[in-house]
């Protein structure tokens, strides 16, 4: 069978139209993907800022009760504002679902150090409290002592509890950095001038 120049014509149009609509499919699915990362990322910064926010009122917080630490200071009545404002449970849960192993990690470990500087803080609080008026003096002597040998591991402990909020500011950060998508799609030619 002899290929006559209409049937060339028609078989080059119809592989022509074949390849380009294979282009087409991989560059949309391309443009699909690139569009789930960015989705996905717009979350995760979503995420890191609710959580961020939340995690900067509390060492505020801590550094205010650390600052007046006087038996008048009543750090869940301090903490409470802070907890009515956010929806932890929300946080955790979008941590958990876009938060990468970083920030997870570095999360826990800021809640931890957290919870251990409140726990010291109320065991000496208690001491701290029964130094005042209103206690015997064997009472209020045996009170001084403990609250100050107690003193120095509640300080050291709010210092680890800046040092693991700073770390999980330092993972956060670094897990929003993104590069424009321009510069993705469009990378610069150095051989252009610009």
């Amino acid at each position: 069978m002899e290929i006559t120049p209409v049937m060339a014509t028609l078989l080059g149009a119809g592989f022509g139209s074949l390849s380009t609509a294979l282009i087409a499919v991989v560059v949309q699915k391309a443009t699909l993907k690139r569009e789930r990362k960015h989705k996905l990322w717009e979350r995760q910064v979503a995420v890191i800022e609710e959580s961020l926010r939340h995690e900067r009122v509390v060492a505020l917080k801590r550094n205010e009760v650390m600052r007046n630490p006087g038996p008048e200071t009543d750090v869940f009545l301090a903490l409470k504002s802070v907890f009515d404002e956010a929806d932890v449970s929300k946080i955790m849960a979008n941590l958990e679902l876009y938060g990468s192993p970083a920030i997870q990690a570095a999360h826990r470990t800021a809640f931890e150090a957290w919870r251990d500087w409140l726990v010291d803080f109320v065991d000496w609080q208690k001491w701290n409290k029964r130094t005042g008026p209103g206690h015997e003096e064997e009472e209020r002597a045996e009170a001084v002592r403990e609250t100050t040998k107690r003193w120095p591991n509640v300080e050291k402990l709010a210092s680890k509890a800046d040092e693991a909020y700073d770390e999980l500011v330092r993972v956060m950060r670094a897990t929003a950095i993104f590069e424009p998508v321009t510069n993705r799609v469009n990378p610069p030619n150095p051989e252009l001038p610009r």
